[in-house]
């Protein structure tokens, strides 16, 4: 703050990351002594996440202006943003109740195509790990219900991330992008299959997680970079653009 007026970047936004750490300190805690209650697992990784999407930013307009998106592409990149978000929800929502062998096989659950689930049990947001929000056990319907939406939600979003690493592929200051979500997207597939038929190892479940970062980070990179007076004003001028003393 004492240093606010030659920063590149309004010091607010490391102070909101500061107090982001905070809460994330937080919700550690609660998970601990609320014996993994499964929202407050899920919202601990959530702010994980956005903690990360907060650090890529700032990396992104501190390092200087870069080639904005179309206004067209920009307002679909945000969509895509958007839906992987909501599949990352989905995906802790399946591992902190403990719901990745609920369907054992792939592409099919359970030997169908539509097995029997419980969304309303399932989705039940405030209940205690494996416990309906009355205290039973918790149907084995209901485990199901969540992974087989996370999966179904998979495939809308890799058709997304492809359509979108596709289009920035065709203008060639995103194309490095597009690489890399292209690349990660298929690296979430596999790893994601991984889990389901080698039921769950801790490689795979971790380069899930993983890969659901990295996508975080590039899409976040990809929205951060615009030009603007902030992060003109963090990059050097060329040394061909600085003014030389005429000689006497």
């Amino acid at each position: 703050w004492v240093e606010r007026r030659r920063l590149a970047l309004s010091p607010w936004w490391p102070t909101a990351t500061l107090a982001w750490v905070c809460l994330q300190g937080a919700f550690g805690a609660l998970t601990v002594t609320m014996k993994l209650f499964p929202a407050i697992v899920t919202l601990h990784l959530l702010g994980g996440l956005v903690l990360l999407a907060l650090l890529r930013t700032q990396a992104v307009w501190y390092g200087g202006p870069r080639a904005a998106l179309a206004p067209g592409l920009r307002g679909a990149a945000w969509v895509v943003f958007a839906l992987l978000w909501c599949q990352i929800a989905l995906g802790g929502w399946v591992s902190t109740n403990y719901a990745v062998l609920a369907c054992r096989d792939f592409p099919l659950c359970q030997g169908s195509w539509w097995p029997s689930m419980a969304f309303g049990e399932g989705f039940a947001l405030w209940r205690e790990l494996g416990q309906t929000r009355g205290g039973a056990a918790i149907a084995f319907e209901a485990l199901t219900a969540i992974h087989y939406t996370h999966r179904l939600f998979a495939y809308l979003v890799l058709a997304c991330l492809a359509w979108l690493a596709w289009r920035l592929h065709r203008h060639e200051n995103t194309r490095r992008a597009a690489r890399w979500l292209g690349g990660i997207a298929l690296w979430q597939l596999l790893t994601g299959v991984s889990n389901v038929v080698l039921e769950w190892p801790l490689l795979a479940a971790v380069s899930h997680t993983g890969g659901a970062a990295a996508l975080v980070v590039v899409l976040t990179g990809v929205l951060a970079a615009r030009p603007g007076p902030a992060a003109a004003r963090a990059t050097p001028l060329p040394v061909s653009s600085v003014s030389r003393p005429s000689s006497p």
